[in-house]
């Protein structure tokens, strides 16, 4: 597989043998959805948004407690973007209520602080000795340790309390889980696994509503609304898919980059785990489309390129021509034409809706990500192994959640367009941007480095870190694990402090929490066959969920 650099010599082509995707673009053009935005559908949808409404309003007359679960249901539904206005009006009610037990101080402080409410941590303090140590006395209360759990993932760096809260909760609900009845067991070995705040909105979705219809205490309003408002969404982001999947045939990666990885289906799934209301329908295809075509870049930077190349492919970037493409070898030039044409979209759109030219800060952004992948190579292909801290300096930019965060906060701009172009100037000091990054570069590295060292790719945070301090491979991702929390604590800091504007924040989140969903169970970009895979692509994106 070699091909001419147009020098004279010819660079030796590294193959991965990606495997082929096992999700056919016909295949996707034959699914249909039952269930749409139109017709009885639409018109049932308004009637139980509706019903929803007067359960707000009556339940906001009663017991602040049965509030504070009515909200929190409704968020783990999946159908809270609905009723935005009356679940703030609903979170000022509760935020002057005093909880007295352990379960609802923590279902009190985890919706008001990821809200944007201002809550103390100080409020777990009733529930400490004078040593600061958790009382003995709640060992034994499963819902209020496992409400505490949750609610120790919103603390921000300094907050000590919480830290022990973690701690205790976890090793009690370790202790407990053997003796639990089957439903509440499977809700604590899910949190001891992934904690809510850090899982993918429409996967929890899902989920929750799969568990939510075995309770005996569901509201009938609130599941029927859950399941068809999945059911009407999910048929949304079909609907993109086939779009995609027709402009994904067209550009032919498949056949004129037989190197790379065909991932189109993993790529609207980042897609939607960060960008997943209705209305940002636009958006969501054009951080697919990137995901797309960043994927083969990528591939291009760790496997196909020479150094000449990758070194010429970003000076095209940065002259910004469609006429420079015919000085870049033949695989580049389809490349370079894709990105060109996907960006133009990103920057018509912007215009059309912001009034704002977003070519100067995408155009930046995809040169960063394609200079960060450029250091990558240099390393690989010279054997130099550098230090963790060098590593990271570099990494949390090549990863490539850069150039996503920007488009997609493009994609979701109307309710922050006077923020945007001072945030994004500033990508490169940006705590945002950084913590984000940095999370999707170290959950990738931990799910994807022993493949990578496979392939002749030695240079991960897991391998530099080791080598650094001298540590196992299993301090190291204990390290890495570490270092993705204290990074999520800057997230939670930045919703504390009104550092962003809180739909940037949230998005960034969503973000990292798609991150920690598609790097669950391996290398999602690389996989095919694992059945935890195959169900998070169906159920997301292709089965509905039967209504009564």
């Amino acid at each position: 597989m070699n091909s001419s650099t147009g020098q004279g010599n010819v660079p030796r082509r590294r193959n991965a043998d990606h495997v082929p995707s096992i999700w056919d673009p016909q295949f996707i053009m034959s699914l249909t959805a039952p269930y749409t935005y139109e017709d009885e559908h639409a018109a049932r949808l308004e009637v139980l948004k509706e019903d929803a409404k007067s359960l707000i309003a009556a339940t906001s007359m009663e017991d602040p407690r049965d509030l504070l679960k009515l909200i929190d249901t409704i968020q783990r539904l999946g159908v809270a973007y609905h009723f935005e206005k009356e679940i703030k009006v609903a979170l000022h009610l509760v935020h002057a209520y005093i909880p007295t037990d352990l379960y609802h101080t923590a279902l009190q402080f985890r919706l008001l602080r990821g809200n944007g409410f201002s809550i103390s941590s100080d409020v777990f303090n009733k529930f400490t000795d004078k040593d600061g140590k958790f009382m003995d006395n709640l060992r034994e209360d499963v819902a209020g340790l496992l409400s505490l759990f949750e609610a120790a993932h919103l603390g921000i760096p300094g907050e000590d309390v919480l830290e022990e809260a973690k701690s205790f909760s976890r090793n009690h609900l370790n202790l407990l889980t053997g003796k639990l009845e089957s439903n509440i067991a499977e809700q604590v070995r899910q949190s001891l696994d992934v904690p809510l705040h850090r899982r993918m909105v429409r996967s929890e979705a899902r989920n929750f509503i799969e568990a939510y219809q075995r309770d005996s205490a569901k509201s009938s309003v609130l599941l029927e609304l859950a399941k068809l408002d999945y059911n009407v969404l999910q048929a949304t982001y079909l609907k993109e898919l086939k779009e995609l999947a027709e402009w994904w045939e067209d550009i032919n990666f498949k056949e004129k980059l037989p190197f790379g990885r065909d991932r189109l289906i993993e790529c609207h799934i980042v897609a939607v785990g960060s960008i997943s209301n209705p209305q940002f329908s636009q958006g969501r295809k054009n951080a697919a489309k990137f995901c797309a075509i960043g994927t083969y870049v990528d591939d291009v930077y760790d496997n196909y390129g020479s150094i000449d190349e990758l070194e010429k492919f970003i000076e095209a970037l940065d002259r910004w021509d469609i006429k420079v493409m015919e000085e870049l070898p033949e695989y580049m030039k389809v490349c370079y034409l894709a990105l060109y044409n996907s960006v133009d979209e990103v920057v018509q759109d912007a215009s059309k809706h912001l009034d704002l030219d977003v070519l100067p800060y995408v155009k930046d952004t995809w040169i960063a990500y394609c200079k960060g992948m450029l250091k990558e190579a240099q390393w690989n292909q010279s054997g130099y192994m550098p230090t963790f801290d060098e590593y990271l300096k570099n990494a949390w930019i090549s990863i490539g959640a850069l150039v996503l965060l920007t488009i997609s906060y493009f994609g979701i701009s109307e309710s922050i367009t006077e923020y945007l172009p001072h945030c994004i100037e500033n990508w490169s000091t940006s705590e945002l941007f950084y913590q984000t990054c940095l999370i999707s570069r170290l959950v990738d590295d931990l799910m994807t480095s022993k493949a990578e060292m496979e392939r002749g790719e030695t240079v991960n945070s897991i391998r530099c870190y080791m080598i650094q301090h001298d540590v196992s491979e299993e301090e190291a991702q204990d390290d890495m694990e570490g270092l993705i929390s204290y990074s999520w604590k800057k997230l939670n800091e930045m919703v504390v402090h009104n550092s962003y504007p809180l739909p940037m924040v949230k998005l960034a989140m969503d973000t990292a929490q798609c991150v920690h969903r598609i790097y669950k169970y391996g290398d999602f970009f690389a996989t095919q066959t694992t059945q935890a895979k195959i169900d998070c692509v169906r159920k997301l994106l292709f089965e509905s969920i039967p209504m009564e």
